[in-house]
């Protein structure tokens, strides 16, 4: 089961300010090859916008990030916790659900569904202890 990530405005604003003024300030003043330098970092950011989400399986979550990839064994999750944050992570929005699955291991992710994602989490791993009204 597919779950997107969920995208706050201010980050829609950041990332495609930055993917489109990096390419259209140097075509403007004539420099296309400092545009066409700058076009793969664009791209990249692009791929990181279209290309975030989660995929719920039977015993895996797999997270996409643009080109990151992890996975994390659904049977390892020890809890789940909302928060908010703005810290680099494979997620779109400041609301958030951190996954702890070991004592260092610990992924934010910001389904669309978030309501559905935990449910689907909870169906495949029923002693989860969940933490939904816990905010940092």
């Amino acid at each position: 089961m597919y779950f997107p990530s969920k995208k706050d405005n201010w980050l829609t604003a950041v990332m495609w300010g930055i993917a489109a003024v990096g390419v259209i300030i140097p075509l403007l003043r004539g420099f296309l090859s400092g545009a066409l330098f700058v076009l793969p970092f664009s791209l990249l950011l692009l791929w990181f916008w279209f290309g975030t989400g989660y995929i719920l399986e039977d015993h895996f979550i797999r997270i996409k990030y643009g080109p990151i990839r992890m996975k994390v064994k659904i049977a390892d999750i020890i809890e789940v916790r909302k928060v908010n944050s703005i810290f680099a992570a494979p997620a779109l929005s400041r609301h958030r659900l951190e996954i702890y699955s070991g004592r260092y291991n610990i992924v934010s992710v910001s389904p669309e569904r978030e309501d559905e994602f935990i449910d689907e989490l909870i169906r495949r791993h029923p002693d989860l202890e969940l933490r939904r009204n816990k905010q940092k």
